[in-house]
């Protein structure tokens, strides 16, 4: 039971460090004046193509800066702990299964316990 908590404990502060480091890189690569620029050309760009005739109506983006700036810099928090949630049900569903297994010993198929009813033999 401890080296479970000890690997969920890992687990989870993998996840917060990855979560960190995306969002630095994130701040990094959108938060330059240069990313800001190319943004803005891209939105412009997009704007004519949305008045323009084509098979598909492409609608002009609405943020004024990058997605993924907005979203690691003002919804970091709520990505965060939503990582966190979602993994710690995969991390419980997965150690569910793998204690189901270990604690089988081993045996798939029908019970051999004492007063268990047996396999039913075919008449």
């Amino acid at each position: 039971m401890l080296l479970w908590l000890l690997a969920y404990c890992a687990v989870m502060a993998t996840i917060v460090g990855v979560m960190v480091s995306v969002r630095s890189t994130a701040m990094q690569s959108y938060g330059t004046r240069d990313a800001q620029v190319e943004w803005d050309a891209w939105r412009a760009d997009a704007r004519e193509m949305s008045e323009g005739q084509g098979p598909v109506k492409r609608r002009p983006p609405k943020s004024a800066e990058p997605p993924a700036l907005v979203l690691m810099r003002d919804h970091f928090g709520v990505c965060l702990a939503l990582a966190l949630v979602l993994s710690s049900l995969l991390y419980g569903t997965a150690m569910f299964f793998l204690r189901g297994i270990v604690s089988s010993g081993g045996k798939f198929g029908p019970s051999t316990r004492p007063g268990s009813p047996g396999p039913k033999k075919a008449t």
